[in-house]
This record gives C-alpha cells, sequence and structure tokens, in this order.
C-alpha cells in the first residue's frame, strides 16, 4: 500500500486519539480543582464513567427540554 494512502487513513485516527486524551485530561483537571477533596480519586477511568452515564441518560431523553 503506497504510503499516502497510510497517511491519508492514519492522520485522522491519530488526531481523533490526541483529541479525545487531550480533552479526557482537561476534563479531569477541571473536575480535581473543582473537587480538591477528592482530587486523588478522580482519574481517567471516573471519567469515561461520568461521559458514559451522561451520554445514556441524553440518549434516554433525560435532558429534552434543557
Amino acid at each position: 500500500m503506497p504510503v499516502y494512502l497510510i497517511s491519508k487513513v492514519a492522520d485522522p485516527i491519530f488526531a481523533l486519539a490526541i483529541g479525545t486524551s487531550a480533552a479526557l485530561l482537561r476534563i479531569q483537571r477541571d473536575q480535581r480543582e473543582k473537587f480538591p477533596e477528592r482530587a486523588s480519586s478522580i482519574g481517567i477511568g471516573g471519567v469515561l464513567q461520568m461521559g458514559t452515564s451522561r451520554v445514556q441518560r441524553w440518549w434516554a431523553g433525560d435532558f429534552n427540554g434543557l
């Protein structure tokens, strides 16, 4: 496979991975600043779990009318 085709496929995947990790780290930092007493217990897994539950609630229609 030519290199330019690999680049066309790999570049968007790389950008998505970098963007997602940057967003997760920013959210984690914001949560640690917002709740300093729980800072040591706020990890990436907790941020992902919170995001997953919010997406599930959105999908179920819990945020309609807000």
